[in-house]
């Protein structure tokens, strides 16, 4: 499975306006939100928060859950107009998100790590990063994921 098997263009959105963790949370939630309720999936999200930052360095943050109601990996794309804090190792504001949506269960817990594991692995990258820095549109977005995704 490649990250663009369950990533697509709406699931994309640059240059999101977005103050506070939450606010920037919930845009990447409205992305994912199409058979979901977005309250649920919003709280969950925000709850896997307190327990650890998933900023993951260099500017990116990996927002994740796993709940009942996903039945396989669902993956979101966002660029902030403002890079914020989002508790990266590093230290780094973030303005480069994923959010990482999966199964609860024990079957897909598989699934969602290795979907984790890509997006880490792609984010590694700082050419990729600044692609996705300077990516026009969606579209431009998307290519350059499916363009380095192994």
């Amino acid at each position: 499975m490649k990250l663009t098997d369950i990533l697509n263009e709406d699931r994309i959105a640059l240059d999101v306006e977005g103050n506070t963790k939450a606010e920037l949370i919930g845009k990447l939630v409205d992305l994912v939100i199409n058979g979901f309720d977005r309250e649920t999936v919003l709280a969950a999200v925000m709850e896997r928060e307190k327990l650890g930052a998933t900023g993951i360095g260099h500017g990116v943050a990996v927002p994740h859950v796993r709940l009942d109601s996903v039945d396989k990996a669902v993956v979101a794309f966002c660029r902030s107009a403002s890079p914020m804090d989002f508790g990266a190792m590093d230290d780094e504001p973030c303005s480069l998100f994923f959010l990482v949506m999966g199964p609860a269960s024990e079957e897909g817990q598989e699934k969602y790590l290795q979907t984790m594991a890509k997006v880490s692995r792609l984010m590694r990258k700082s050419e990729i990063r600044e692609a996705l820095a300077s990516a026009e549109t969606p579209a431009a977005a998307l290519a350059v994921i499916a363009e380095n995704e192994s």
